[in-house]
């Protein structure tokens, strides 16, 4: 129910723009609010300093032979980071979802900020979900685990490339619009992903070591299933460019891999969620 390894054209996402910044930037460009520490800023946060997924903080969902933990050996600040392994077989995740999440963050506006690594190579599948928000929807179809009636937003990549959006899993067919921001992610370098998810009115920004690499709302739309795809300035979806998803109440950090090709490692460390933006660490 995603968007297919090419662009609608038969291309791929661009990726002839230089490459991404492969270092971590010194945070001069982050927002005047910018965090000292992994948890001095935002409504929650994880170093992953105990050592281990906290079951008082994380729900963990994992396909079988998928994996997610915590691990010393790669790592953007202090002693620990996530680690998040996937396969080369059918559609995979391994994910983490923030607990109880519904009573602080809930609303119709996120921000969050992660440090993201990247291995051995550019992940070359079709949709590789990074992070995500949304919530449950009530329409009438079920779409695929786990989450078959999530309505959210994403910041994925595609190809190599970045790929930014929502998908609709709870209507029949199932939905999904994206756009495809120039540049490629970047790979074997801890990288700051900054990224807001509005639904007042549906839009998506995300930022790379404090800066702006691309926003999904109704004047960049690349592809959208079922088509057509919708005339920039016109409305996002169904004839609405507000309260698409419904909110923000379940917000989660690790991959769903849609066209598994090769296997992969993805680590993250100092994640933050919050209602304004964070700014990356120094």
């Amino acid at each position: 129910m995603d968007a297919p390894a090419s662009l609608p054209d038969g291309s791929m996402p661009d990726a002839s723009a230089s490459d991404g910044p492969t270092e971590a930037s010194s945070g001069s460009d982050a927002s005047p609010d910018a965090a000292s520490g992994a948890c001095s800023a935002g409504l929650f946060c994880e170093d992953f300093e105990t050592g281990k997924i906290d079951p008082n903080k994380w729900d963990t969902v994992v396909s079988p032979g998928s994996a997610v933990d915590v691990q010393q050996q790669t790592v953007a600040h202090g002693k620990y980071a996530m680690h998040v392994h996937g396969q080369s077989g059918p559609s995979d995740w391994a994910l983490l979802l923030v607990k109880n999440a519904k009573a602080t963050l809930g609303g119709t506006s996120t921000f969050g900020r992660v440090n993201f690594f990247t291995a051995p190579g550019p992940l070359t599948s079709g949709h590789t979900q990074m992070v995500f928000a949304g919530m449950n929807g009530t329409g009438s179809a079920n779409g695929p685990a786990p989450f078959p009636k999530l309505r959210y937003m994403e910041v994925s990549n595609i190809g190599g490339g970045w790929q930014v959006g929502f998908d609709l899993l709870d209507v029949g067919p199932l939905v999904e619009e994206v756009a495809y921001p120039k540049g490629k992610v970047p790979i074997s370098a801890w990288t700051c992903l900054e990224w807001t998810f509005n639904d007042q009115p549906t839009t998506a920004t995300f930022w790379i070591d404090g800066t702006q690499v691309g926003t999904f709302d109704n004047t960049d739309i690349a592809y959208a299933s079922p088509g057509p795809i919708p005339k920039p300035g016109t409305f996002v979806y169904n004839g609405m460019n507000a309260g698409i998803i419904g909110g923000f109440d379940t917000f989660g950090v690790g991959f769903h891999d849609w066209h598994p090709n090769m296997p992969f490692d993805l680590y993250y460390d100092d994640f933050v969620l919050g209602t304004k933006r964070i700014g990356c660490m120094p």
